[in-house]
């Protein structure tokens, strides 16, 4: 049984992720800022319950990430497959974004991910195939910007995701001799809070990961 944590877990993408591996019989830590509101995933807790396991994990807070890892080394053996979903953007012009604004999506879509990956690495060694899948963008392509993405996003997101890239592909490559496998993985434009209600994606109907392990 793969033992699979997925971060922003609450909605959207993470819940998906959340819902399908727990069908796939996976053992699953699904993780959240607010607990007590996540009511979507005390409802998969009924019906899955020993399967599935909910803590809280504030992504940009150094502190709370630490606290969860402790909470799931002291309960889990090892983590098979790390998901760094969490992330968010503003739905504003350049001309609006703060530098607040700014600092809160790269640390969030960025960092976070750089941070949590560390943090969880001793326990993701320790399985048999360790894989790390974190969810970018095609918004973040520098060459669909200059093509058919032309004008499309905004600054904070679509640059958050190219330096998610970037992260992932250095983390790759000096993670590879530890036997960890690292994804970046866009799942196109879903219909979840985030990407609103035009997305092509309709999250009950269609997988949005398939990692092939």
């Amino acid at each position: 049984m793969q033992t699979v944590l997925i971060t922003g877990s609450s909605r959207g993408l993470g819940y998906e992720f959340t819902r399908q591996y727990l069908a796939q019989n996976a053992q699953v830590i699904a993780t959240c800022r607010n607990i007590s509101s996540a009511n979507k995933l005390h409802l998969l807790k009924q019906k899955y319950d020993k399967k599935l396991t909910i803590i809280s994990l504030d992504v940009a807070q150094e502190d709370s990430i630490k606290e969860a890892y402790n909470l799931v080394n002291k309960s889990f053996s090892h983590v098979d497959i790390l998901i760094n979903n969490a992330g968010m953007g503003y739905r504003k012009s350049f001309q609006e974004l703060t530098i607040d604004d700014l600092t809160n999506v790269y640390l969030t879509n960025a960092i976070a991910p750089l941070i949590v990956t560390r943090t969880f690495l001793p326990l993701l060694v320790k399985s048999k195939r360790p894989l790390i899948a974190n969810i970018t963008s095609q918004l973040g392509s520098i060459t669909l910007q200059k093509g058919e993405f032309s004008g499309i996003g905004s600054v904070d997101y679509n640059a958050s995701k190219a330096a998610l890239n970037m992260i992932s592909t250095i983390l790759a490559s000096q993670l590879k001799a530890q036997g960890v496998i690292i994804i970046i993985q866009s799942p196109g434009w879903a219909s979840t809070d985030m990407g609103g209600n035009e997305g092509a994606i309709r999250l009950a109907r269609k997988p949005v990961l398939n990692t092939g392990v």
